[in-house]
């Protein structure tokens, strides 16, 4: 990076057209640790002969890109009441009272995204000056009790993203009755990080999100079954049936280990676990990406769906797998669109075992998937004879957006035959977009025809 210094001192002539473009500016969006300005230029702009305060009077929008003491004598002089939105990432400084003038001089702040902030208790404070947030996203930044009852109590917030940890829990416990919880009113999206699971289930025992519509939790460990299943009851208390749409759990786990080098004991994400999930009767999005493989027959997937009819995606076990005995039929998928009309996304183990006889008329019975629909076929192994009569099931689907993929990366199966099933798949993929090109260039055809 370029570095400027000044050549001489400011005179007012300079500063005169200084200050003709400073009043223009309404975003500063990559201010860098050094910014690019020499530490005279950096103490000229701080003490600019305005009478302002601010030699940005009018910015509305403000991010530090990993800030330095060096800059922290500019960034007080950036605050004013026209601010509204201000972003910080890579923060292992304490900026002090050039970060707290945000504060003071800022009071209509309304988005307010920080990353990597060290100092998580400056974060918390600065919260707490602001009536009118409507986005706090401070990823794995952990907020203190104060800045969470503050926000609790917020009309406008629609958007929060935080760290939690065990220590903040108490805090609440401490702070409010045994029956008492933190209410966001208006909170629409919640994202939520940890290194377990349990801090987060232990704050949903005094959450209640009547309007969230999205839920995300990403963990460093992956939870036990019992610690799994408590969390989908407490979401039950936490987040209206109706309201909730949207909800995904992301693990991403130390090797095969716990933190502690304990070894992760297996379990399989089954029908009992899920079932809590069930009373979202409005659900269309449901992600678990957790490192354990899924237990769930057809006949458990489509008592599931009939729960939640406007299902669209549904990607759980995709990274690692289903059992041999939950895999779906032809017949059970078709089902599984009949029950939920707007599905698009759906990861499933896909059971063709006998399934030879090349189908007649509209396979789905009239039933399709949206254009951009696409399947997940996870390590599911198919027959030489079989591949004509898929083709043939699949060709309806509106290609080339609809996909068939294989995923075999879990699998216990000798890589050749996983190889092989592959080639199955691919072949079955060819033929199925070859016979829908034909259908359709037939159908343009005949449509020719008929306009003249």
């Amino acid at each position: 990076m370029q570095v400027h210094s000044l050549q001489k001192c400011l005179e007012q002539t300079d500063w005169d057209i200084i200050l003709g473009y400073t009043h223009r500016v309404r975003a500063l969006p990559l201010l860098c640790g050094s910014s690019g300005l020499a530490t005279d230029c950096i103490e000229a702009l701080s003490n600019s002969p305005s009478s302002t305060e601010s030699i940005f009077p009018n910015l509305r929008s403000v991010g530090l890109q990993a800030p330095t003491a060096k800059i922290a004598l500019l960034v007080r002089h950036l605050a004013n009441p026209k601010l509204t939105r201000i972003s910080c990432q890579f923060t292992a400084l304490n900026l002090g009272t050039a970060i707290a003038t945000f504060g003071e001089r800022c009071p209509y702040v309304t988005d307010f995204h920080v990353l990597e902030w060290t100092h998580a208790d400056t974060a918390s404070g600065l919260i707490c000056c602001w009536q009118n947030l409507c986005s706090v996203r401070c990823f794995n930044v952990g907020l203190n009790a104060d800045a969470l009852l503050h926000l609790s109590r917020l009309h406008y917030l629609r958007y929060v993203v935080f760290k939690v940890h065990d220590s903040v829990i108490d805090r609440i416990h401490t702070t409010l009755s045994p029956a008492s919880t933190l209410t966001f009113p208006t909170l629409n999206v919640l994202r939520l990080n940890s290194d377990y699971l349990t801090p987060i289930r232990r704050l949903f025992r005094h959450f209640h999100t009547p309007e969230v519509h999205d839920l995300s939790v990403s963990l460093d460990a992956r939870p036990t079954a019992p610690d799994l299943m408590s969390f989908f009851v407490s979401l039950q208390e936490a987040c209206t049936h109706t309201s909730l749409n949207k909800l995904s759990l992301n693990v991403y786990p130390y090797g095969n280990n716990e933190p502690n080098g304990i070894p992760l004991s297996p379990y399989y994400v089954t029908f009992d676990l899920l079932r809590p999930l069930a009373i979202f009767v409005n659900i269309k999005d449901i992600k678990l990406n957790i490192p354990c493989s899924m237990d769930l027959n057809e006949r458990e997937l489509l008592l599931l769906a009939s729960s939640w009819p406007h299902l669209e995606k549904f990607k759980v076990g995709k990274d690692h797998g289903w059992l041999a005995s939950s895999a779906i039929t032809p017949g059970g998928f078709l089902q599984l669109l009949e029950i939920c009309r707007s599905l698009k996304v759906l990861s499933f183990m896909f059971d063709c075992r006998g399934y030879t006889e090349i189908p007649q008329g509209h396979p789905w019975r009239g039933l399709s998937m949206p254009k951009d629909a696409y399947i997940h076929l996870l390590d599911s192994p198919i027959e030489e004879e079989s591949i004509e009569a898929l083709s043939v099931f699949f060709h309806v689907a509106p290609y080339p957006d609809f996909s068939l993929i294989t995923n075999f990366r879990h699998s216990e199966r000798p890589k050749e035959l996983c190889d092989l099933y592959s080639d199955r798949w691919e072949q079955v993929r060819s033929l199925s977009f070859d016979l829908w090109k034909k259908k359709r260039n037939l159908k343009r055809s005949l449509e020719t025809r008929s306009s003249r």
